[in-house]
């Protein structure tokens, strides 16, 4: 079996995050954003770990949407 590529190991550890959120907390929430700087994500993590959620971040979107299809 090959070794994992450096991008398929990034996969799975936003993959494993979207799951462990998706059991940790009842509500979860996809946005999609474009044109959005660093500093405004900076803003709104903060301002989520000051309500106890948390912010997972990816770049496929389409690749997530199917495993949670599949899987949940």
């Amino acid at each position: 079996m090959p070794a994992k590529t450096e991008k398929q190991l990034r996969k799975e550890k936003v993959w494993s995050a979207v799951q462990t959120c998706c059991v940790k907390y009842e509500k979860c929430i996809f946005v999609n954003v474009d044109n959005v700087t660093s500093k405004q994500i900076c803003i709104m993590r903060k301002a989520l770990r000051a309500i106890d959620a948390q912010m997972v971040m990816g770049k496929n979107v389409s690749y997530m949407t199917r495993l949670l299809i599949k899987f949940y």
